[in-house]
């Protein structure tokens, strides 16, 4: 090969390797049925089911509820009484963390709903 031929191969490989590195990088955009344009970073955010709320609202005022109770100096009775009430009415199971003596709001399938900090 000659000199020129060498030089033109090298430009193009040059342009070729400049092209790949500047591209345009992928779109998080995509196209929705009607035709437009669907950002996923500008998506509205995922509203929480009504009943959910009202199991997590239910739980947290069952924690407060025996929180109180036992800072008040209750008796072990008292406290199950408690317990009773609020798992008949809500259907939420108020336990004590042997671990961490904190408590802890479930439900009666055991997934845990809230706990204490």
């Amino acid at each position: 090969m000659d000199r020129e031929t060498k030089k033109l191969l090298f430009s193009i490989a040059v342009g070729l390797a400049i092209l790949l590195i500047f591209r345009p990088k992928k779109s998080l955009s995509k196209i929705d049925s009607q035709g437009e344009v669907i950002n996923d970073k500008y998506k509205e955010p995922k509203l929480v089911a009504e009943n959910d709320k009202k199991i997590k609202d239910d739980a947290i005022v069952g924690l407060q509820a025996m929180r109180d109770a036992i800072n008040n100096g209750e008796s072990a009775k008292e406290l199950d009484v408690l317990k009773s009430m609020i798992l008949q009415e809500n259907g939420i199971k108020i336990m004590i963390s042997r671990k961490t003596k904190k408590l802890r709001a479930m439900k009666k399938d055991g997934t845990v709903i809230a706990e204490e900090e």
